[in-house]
């Protein structure tokens, strides 16, 4: 509360409060925030579920595994940002959040009768979704404010991300403390509740205005 009275008597704010009404910054901001929720808290879990904890895997093959996702994000990306000239930042928002949920509901399903194609494809499909949404994302909020506020807006998108990131890993691990070898069900329980919140991004995707271009 005081930091926002402050902020609104500041000459120069650390963060522009009228930004939240703004539904360029407000909406990208909110959905990135929800869908690194999922994305992050499945980068600690993952792990976890093809280890000592989970299928027993060795680091060697557990590495080839997850290297799966950097992989399909860093291919993904470049090939995104063409397509979402064409097709717009809200499209390219829910898709990639969508992306991110059905790898945590893939997740959810992984057993012990789980193929290495399986868990590498429900790990790409993290890469995938926010190798989309991520670059349309940002590219949207920068458009939305002035240039000099370029910095700031950056920066605040990037915490709010981070935020995220961190509330996921804590809620997911504490979800899936009592899960073991012979109990995988706490696992699956956080990758439902990872879906569901990246669901909650892909709708707040919705909500985003695409940059008006000139389709000639």
């Amino acid at each position: 509360v005081a930091f926002v009275q402050v902020e609104q008597r500041a000459e120069a704010p650390l963060v522009v409060l009228g930004w939240f009404r703004t539904r360029n910054v407000a909406f990208p901001v909110l959905s990135q925030m929800l869908t690194n929720f999922a994305y992050m808290g499945g980068f600690f879990l993952i792990p976890q579920v093809l280890g000592d904890r989970g299928l027993g895997l060795s680091a060697d093959t557990i590495g080839f595994l997850v290297i799966s996702r950097p992989l399909a994000f860093s291919l993904t990306a470049p090939l995104a940002a063409m397509v979402t000239i064409r097709v717009g930042e809200r499209v390219a928002g829910v898709v990639g959040a969508l992306g991110v949920v059905t790898s945590m509901v893939l997740w959810a399903t992984v057993g012990a009768d789980s193929t290495y194609f399986f868990i590498a494809v429900a790990t790409a499909f993290s890469g995938i979704g926010l190798g989309i949404a991520s670059p349309a994302l940002t590219s949207l909020t920068a458009n939305a404010v002035d240039e000099q506020d370029l910095g700031v807006a950056g920066a605040m998108q990037q915490l709010m991300t981070q935020l995220g990131a961190v509330l996921g890993s804590a809620v997911l691990v504490t979800i899936s403390a009592s899960a073991g070898p012979d109990d995988l069900g706490p696992f699956h329980a956080a990758f439902v509740v990872a879906a569901l919140v990246a669901l909650a991004g892909a709708g707040a995707a919705t909500f985003v205005r695409s940059t008006p271009r000139d389709t000639a």
